[in-house]
């Protein structure tokens, strides 16, 4: 399954709620507001991690709120050609709001 993030985990606790549903193989996309995430050294950051899934940043978002340096490197950033991609290897898809 993927699962997309959208808002920021200080604004609200769709991504806590997320996590809680997280089974191996899925798959979680950050987007808009909730890119904050992967800068590293904040308590969020700790959470995903090691969490055991593939986590994904959407490049535009992260440009947007102009992150590009301070996001850490070890989460993949896709545009969307890569967006799409991963929508389409996913038969189910959970938007996290």
């Amino acid at each position: 399954m993927l699962h997309t993030v959208t808002r920021s985990p200080f604004q609200s606790h769709s991504l806590t709620q997320c996590l809680q549903f997280i089974c191996p193989g899925d798959e979680i996309l950050l987007l808009e507001d909730a890119v904050i995430v992967a800068l590293s050294k904040n308590i969020y950051f700790d959470l995903i991690k090691n969490i055991g899934v593939k986590i994904y940043l959407l490049e535009a978002d992260i440009i947007a709120r102009g992150l590009q340096d301070k996001c850490d490197k070890d989460i993949d950033v896709i545009d969307y050609k890569g967006f799409v991609l991963l929508t389409e290897q996913h038969d189910k898809h959970m938007k996290w709001s």
